[in-house]
C-alpha cells in the first residue's frame, strides 16, 4: 500500500553504526505531502499526509519522536485505508531506531505492529497482531540491517552516500521481512525546480509495498539542504503509478 511507502525507505550500513549525533533544528518540525495516482490522462489526489520529526522520550531515554498519518479520500479506500497512523523512536541523531508502533483497524477489533529494538541483547522482537489472525511475534537479530519502514524513512535523511553507492537491507512489514536494495543516484535538479535534491531508488526483491505485491521499485527524493526533509516519493503499480510530494 502506498501508505506504507510514506513509511518507509531506507538504507542501513553494514557492520557498525556511526556515533549518533543530534539533528540539526532545521530538520525537525512537520511537513505536509499530496498523494496523487496517475494512470495515462488521469491525475487525481488521493489522500493527504504528514510527517514530523521532534524531540521527545521514550522509557525515560531522550529519542527523535516521528509521527506519520495519511487520511485517504474515501473514494480511494478501495487503494488505501481511510487512515494510516504510525510512530518511530530514534536515537538523537536518528541513525538507530528503538521502538515502533502502528495501529491496525478492523472493522470493530483493533491490532497493531510494535517493534522494540534492544541495543543491549541484540534483538529485535516484533509483534503483529492482524483480527482475526493470531498474534505473530518474532525475535530477529539487530543487525543494523533490518527495521521497520518510518524508521528507515527518517534513517535515510541523516546518512551520508557516496556516489554510485547501493547498500542492502531487510524491510519489515508485518509478520514477514522483505530484503531490498537502496541505490543512490545523485543530485536531481529537475524534480523539484529550485529545490536542491538527492535521489534514491529503493528495489525490493520478494515484493511489492501494495497488496497485490507491485510497487517494488520506489524512487525517493530528498532535500540536499539542512533540513533534509523527504521530498517526495514515486511507485509504479500494476497499472498506473502512485506519487507523494511535499506541499509548498
Amino acid at each position: 500500500m502506498m501508505l506504507k511507502t510514506f513509511a518507509l525507505l531506507a538504507l542501513l550500513i553494514p557492520g557498525q553504526l556511526p556515533a549518533p549525533k543530534n539533528v540539526s533544528s532545521e530538520a525537525l518540525g512537520a511537513v505536509q505531502y499530496e498523494v496523487r495516482y496517475k494512470l495515462g490522462a488521469l491525475d487525481t489526489k488521493v489522500a493527504d499526509a504528514t510527517i514530523s520529526l521532534e524531540n521527545g522520550k521514550w522509557e525515560q531515554q531522550a529519542v527523535l519522536h516521528s509521527h506519520a498519518s495519511i487520511r485517504s479520500a474515501s473514494v480511494f479506500r478501495l487503494f488505501l485505508n481511510a487512515e494510516y497512523i504510525a510512530d518511530a523512536y530514534l536515537t538523537p541523531g536518528g541513525q538507530e531506531p528503538v521502538y515502533s508502533f502502528n495501529p491496525i483497524k478492523k472493522g470493530n477489533k483493533e491490532g497493531k505492529f510494535a517493534c522494540t529494538y534492544d541495543r543491549k541483547a541484540k534483538t529485535i522482537t516484533t509483534e503483529f497482531v492482524k483480527p482475526p489472525e493470531d498474534p505473530v511475534t518474532q525475535t530477529l537479530p539487530l543487525d543494523g540491517k533490518t527495521m521497520d519502514m518510518l524508521s528507515l524513512l527518517q534513517y535515510v535523511r541523516f546518512q551520508n552516500f557516496k556516489a554510485g553507492e547501493s547498500r542492502s537491507l531487510r524491510l519489515m512489514m508485518g509478520a514477514n521481512t522483505v530484503s531490498a536494495t537502496l541505490a543512490f543516484a545523485g543530485a536531481d535538479t529537475e524534480r523539484f525546480p529550485g529545490v536542491k535534491a538527492e535521489r534514491f531508488v529503493l528495489r525490493m526483491k520478494e515484493r511489492g509495498l501494495m497488496e497485490n505485491g507491485s510497487g517494488s521499485e520506489i524512487t525517493v527524493w530528498r532535500s540536499a539542504g539542512a533540513d533534509r526533509r523527504i521530498l517526495g516519493l514515486e511507485t509504479a503499480l500494476s497499472s498506473g503509478v502512485m506519487v507523494a510530494a511535499v506541499k509548498e
